[in-house]
């Protein structure tokens, strides 16, 4: 896979792709009796003492939009649990994950496929899933192409959108191998942010892209250009995960089942405040309600792991394993610790080592 083989893999979060700058950072109170906790700090701060634990959490602005972390911070969630959230807005997960290897943040988000691409690079684990693909959720990423498109073998000879080191990577892959197309027939054309995208689809720098999310109405005004199908043809299903690093989990258990409970109310609180949530996606990200709106009747957040969700991601390292993309040795076994999702959602974590 010569394309794949060239970049740095990490990771990007999956659906709703925005313009939002980078690394743009929103703290909650910055009192004086506040306590960080950062990675390998030997104190443990539970969620019942007075002194909260300041938590740098870095969310993209994909996947939803991260709306659960927003909601729980807004609503106090987080605080309730002793939880100081200081929030930190990257363009794409794999700024997450990049916040995370340099110490920048606590935490981070990243799909299956990125995931697998950066578990080894560092010392990071993942505690729960965050979001899972299913029907409705598929169909709110598309891929945008040409006119001249109408089926898989129009793609040889094609230049398509990719932004280097996300699922869009696997998402590519899957799709030409399942239609029996090799990558050395096709161009790569890298982007970085959506408006670049955007861009090169217009001036015909790109003749096919996958968008997800807010964007797909901007996407749908380009002349020239239509739809051709939704994620689910690329035989991909595609999970979120969230990551941390594993010095602050071994230090800090109660604190990040306190992120988590937090972040289980936000999940619970959306659906029934979906006019609230658009208003916070506004006035955070400048985000049109209206489409944050008809995305929240598909995303899917949840909390937890599965042996499911173990299986699915052994499934994707061996893929990338396979095909020589995966340089870092390691035992996804070793990579997951689900002891602090035990004790918040105990009814949430049944995967068992």
């Amino acid at each position: 896979m010569t394309a794949l083989k060239t970049v740095a893999l990490t990771f990007s979060m999956f659906t709703l792709a925005l313009t939002a700058a980078c690394s743009t950072s929103s703290t909650a109170n910055n009192a004086a009796s506040t306590q960080t906790a950062a990675p390998g700090a030997a104190a443990e701060v539970s969620a019942n003492q007075q002194t909260p634990v300041k938590v740098r959490l870095a969310i993209d602005t994909a996947a939803g939009g991260s709306f659960q972390f927003r909601i729980a911070k807004d609503k106090g969630f987080f605080q309730k649990y002793g939880i100081e959230p200081e929030i930190s807005n990257f363009a794409y997960g794999i700024d997450t994950v990049n916040a995370l290897l340099i110490s920048k943040a606590d935490t981070a988000l990243a799909a299956d496929y990125a995931l697998i691409n950066s578990l080894g690079k560092g010392n990071m684990t993942v505690v729960s899933a965050l979001t899972r693909t299913n029907e409705k959720s598929a169909a709110k990423t598309l891929l945008f192409v040409r006119d001249n498109i109408n089926k898989p073998e129009d793609f040889k000879g094609k230049k398509l959108g990719v932004a280097k080191g996300t699922v869009y990577e696997y998402v590519w892959a899957k799709y030409l191998e399942k239609n029996h197309i090799d990558e050395k027939e096709v161009k790569y054309v890298p982007y970085s942010t959506p408006d670049e995208a955007f861009v090169s689809l217009q001036k015909g720098d790109m003749d096919a892209v996958w968008i997800g999310g807010a964007l797909i109405d901007k996407f749908k005004t380009i002349k020239g250009v239509k739809s051709l199908i939704d994620v689910s043809g690329s035989g991909v299903n595609i999970s979120s995960y969230l990551l941390l690093d594993s010095s602050f989990v071994k230090n800090n258990p109660d604190a990040v089942s306190s992120v988590l409970k937090a972040l289980d109310e936000g999940i619970r609180y959306i659906p029934d405040h979906k006019e609230e949530t658009a208003e916070v996606a506004f006035k955070e990200l400048k985000l049109p309600k209206d489409r944050v709106l008809e995305d929240l009747q598909s995303t899917n957040y949840t909390l937890g792991f599965t042996q499911e969700d173990f299986d699915h991601l052994q499934d994707v390292k061996q893929w990338v394993e396979n095909k020589g993309i995966l340089k870092d040795k390691y035992e996804l076994k070793d990579k997951i610790n689900i002891d602090p999702l035990k004790k918040a959602l105990p009814e949430t974590a049944t995967y068992k080592p």
